[in-house]
């Protein structure tokens, strides 16, 4: 019964996702344009992450409302807890400072109809740096995600139509339970595994014992395993709904792969916003 309400969940959502762009994008914006050369080099790097990596299943397929691309740091965090509450803590002339607010303006120049870049610090820094996530996500999937659990996300004000920068940014503070749960379905795994994930967390920490584990793989144009993975029960086998995602990834992904020979030569990463721009204009 429990397996068929997660492949129930899955059609629902895959069903309010489809409906919720059901045309090729109208434009894409021009502030890539305005970048200089070497900012456009970088914004390309971070294009051919998501695309080489899960991302591609937030810009193509449709299967993650949302995906990570790179994890940077800089030097910023305060470690020094003397410091708090202070207003003085960062020196302007930091060269990590400018760093990231390059990041910053090149995340601000990937940004389209229904689909965005954004950056978001995590909570817990390593002593002086601060740990940050360049993600891609599509509005359209988290609005459509939020339809489908109304009953977790609504305890903290979060409804259909709420700021997906919002929502991202206050997942990652929010108590650790809760932050499992809602990033398992911001990144597009089933209900079954974000379930299994969650309550294997809290065994966890009352028998002070790892729950064991298997992990269902989806591959990426760089990887078989390690990037679009979720854990299941050990021993688990699979069902519809996880053969229903490998499915319809690997078909993405084969499109993908034919699309990417035509504007990228062998480690060559400076067409990959053209190829971005091909993907947004073929029907989702």
């Amino acid at each position: 019964m429990k397996k068929n309400i997660s492949y129930l969940l899955l059609l629902q959502f895959l069903f309010l996702a489809s409906c919720a762009v059901v045309k090729p994008a109208k434009s894409i914006n021009n502030y890539y344009q305005k970048l200089s050369t070497e900012d456009k080099k970088l914004a390309d790097s971070l294009v051919l992450l998501a695309l080489d990596y899960e991302g591609i299943y937030t810009i193509s397929s449709r299967l993650k409302p949302m995906s990570s691309v790179a994890t940077i740091s800089f030097n910023l965090a305060n470690a020094d807890t003397s410091k708090r509450g202070l207003r003085d803590v960062v020196d302007l002339a930091s060269t990590d400072l400018q760093k990231l607010k390059r990041y910053q303006k090149v995340v601000n120049a990937l940004q389209f109809d229904d689909l965005k870049f954004i950056i978001n610090p995590f909570k817990i820094n390593q002593k002086d740096k601060r740990i940050m996530q360049i993600s891609v996500y599509r509005p359209s999937l988290i609005d459509s995600l939020l339809n489908v659990n109304q009953t977790f996300f609504s305890q903290f004000g979060f409804v259909p139509g709420t700021s997906p920068e919002i929502l991202i940014n206050t997942t990652e503070y929010e108590y650790k339970y809760d932050r499992f749960r809602a990033y398992g379905y911001l990144f597009g795994y089933p209900e079954h595994a974000v379930t299994f994930f969650t309550n294997a967390s809290i065994e966890n920490d009352r028998t002070k014992e790892f729950v064991k584990r298997d992990f269902f793989q989806i591959p990426v144009f760089t990887k078989e395993d390690g990037h679009f993975v979720y854990a299941i029960p050990k021993g688990y086998k699979t069902t519809a709904t996880d053969s229903a995602i490998y499915n319809r990834a690997v078909y993405a992904l084969n499109n993908y792969k034919n699309l990417r020979n035509s504007y990228l030569e062998k480690d060559s990463s400076e067409r990959s916003y053209e190829l971005l721009k091909a993907i947004l204009k073929t029907k989702q």
